[in-house]
């Protein structure tokens, strides 16, 4: 995910690398062309060669292998390839700016016994949504999953949410169970949930989070499907997204007044706003929209406002 600190520290790791005579490959869903040209500036600069100037806007072909190598340093290589057409897909998006409207929705999701999962920025946030639903439901079908427990009790959550909600899970595991989670729910989890709730979040992020929605092909009672060919059966996914209320020219607090936690946890309110924008369509396609996307909210060109 596009996050400045981590930046540095894979710019520092590949210089040295590179001074040392190895060589990297770098996959990511989510990469600015910003980052790509200053991931592979560092590696150059560890070569002690110059790299030569990526051109990557919102027209440039997803995904992409862009290869270089130190044997012919003005000649980047670069790659469009083909998506599998059982990864392509349609995610419709629900902009909700109240919060009695997310757990509603939440409520309701479960009494048609779907599986739900929220996920919240802040351990914070997490805790006062946990909070919302203790003794609404039984305590078996809620759960509380942040980076903040001991680390036994992490894995062992980790354990029991990959075994409720993983790629084998089935409708009786399933039915009517919430998690309530942040971000250790968004990247490397093998997670499918039938309804996947998330906090205004940087684009990068979402896109990462969305891919817990409806990840495994199912039929309508949520029973695994094993054909590779087959559908999933349970509608269009909807992605719903609780942030502030939608506003062109937004007060300098449009984001703090609402999160004034995660505030702290993603800084920049402008890639926030330009997120939230980029969801007023109501729907993105994956991986058609991607580039769009992430070089909208990440690229130099986009316009915040003041």
């Amino acid at each position: 995910a596009c996050d400045a600190y981590m930046q540095g520290v894979l710019e520092s790791l590949l210089e040295f690398h590179a001074r040392a005579g190895g060589s990297a490959i770098l996959l990511s869903a989510t990469l600015p062309g910003r980052m790509k040209q200053a991931l592979l500036d560092a590696f150059a600069r560890g070569c002690l060669l110059e790299a030569p100037a990526l051109q990557v806007d919102s027209l440039t072909p997803y995904p992409l292998v862009t290869g270089w190598s130190a044997d012919a340093p003005e000649l980047p290589l670069e790659t469009p390839l083909a998506t599998r057409p059982d990864v392509r897909r349609e995610l419709a998006v629900r902009y909700v700016s109240e919060q009695s409207e997310v757990i509603a929705g939440i409520a309701a999701a479960l009494k048609a016994g779907k599986c739900v999962c929220w996920i919240r920025n802040t351990v914070v946030d997490a805790l006062d949504a946990h909070a919302q639903f203790k003794g609404r439901l039984p305590d078996e079908k809620l759960t509380l999953f942040h980076a903040r427990f001991t680390l036994h009790d992490r894995l062992d959550t980790e354990g029991k949410v990959l075994a409720y909600f993983g790629k084998d899970s089935t409708p009786e595991l399933r039915s009517g169970r919430l998690v309530i989670a942040t971000q250790v729910a968004e990247q490397s989890l093998d997670a499918d949930w039938d309804l996947v709730v998330s906090d205004l979040a940087p684009i990068d992020r979402l896109i990462q989070r969305a891919g817990r929605l409806q990840r495994h092909p199912r039929d309508e009672e949520g029973r695994r499907l094993h054909n590779p060919k087959d559908k999933d059966q349970r509608g269009q996914p909807c992605l719903w997204v609780f942030g502030p209320t939608w506003a062109d020219e937004p007060a300098a607090n449009w984001f703090k007044g609402v999160f004034p936690k995660a505030a702290g946890v993603y800084p920049h309110h402008g890639q926030l706003w330009l997120t939230a924008k980029a969801l007023q369509a109501g729907r993105f396609a994956m991986p058609g929209d991607a580039r769009q996307l992430i070089e909208g909210v990440f690229g130099d060109e986009s316009e915040i406002p003041a």
